[in-house]
């Protein structure tokens, strides 16, 4: 679970330009191209219930495709796949947890891809541990029996 949260993070990077344009009405699944069908084969089921910003930014991909390394192909592959397998309240959290990265400065921003990137390589040498977590670390609780000083 984990894991295709990182992942898809990555994937909305990729979905998610900068540049792009407000939706108009996007084409059902019907009236994309082949090479499109191809490309988004992986959320072919959902696709005629996505919104069109979704579809848009999804057409996006389809269009640079091609142009992608056969690595990138892969990883966009697997990325839509993992996407199309996430449930509704899973792709939300995703969706919020990639405002929330982009919401932080960039020094906290590296941080965090750095720990990520540690917990990928920890999950692959061992099994899953606890996923690292956006929200600061906990204060130190007192040690037990310290009394409480009062407030200035």
């Amino acid at each position: 679970m984990a894991k295709a949260l990182g992942t898809l993070i990555v994937l909305l990077l990729f979905t998610f330009p900068a540049h792009a344009a407000s939706p108009g009405k996007q084409p059902s699944w019907s009236k994309l191209t082949p090479e499109q069908r191809q490309v988004l084969a992986p959320v072919a089921q959902q696709w005629d219930a996505f919104p069109d910003r979704q579809k848009q930014k999804l057409l996006g991909v389809a269009k640079r495709y091609p142009k992608m390394t056969p690595e990138q192909q892969a990883r966009i592959t697997s990325r839509l796949e993992e996407w199309s397998k996430l449930s509704f309240e899973e792709r939300e959290r995703a969706r919020r947890n990639y405002q929330d990265l982009k919401q932080l400065p960039p020094d906290k921003r590296k941080e965090v891809k750095q720990k990520w990137q540690a917990y990928q390589q920890f999950e692959a040498d061992q099994g899953p541990p606890a996923p690292p977590s956006l929200a600061p670390a906990p204060a130190p609780a007192a040690p037990a029996g310290a009394a409480a000083l009062p407030a200035r």
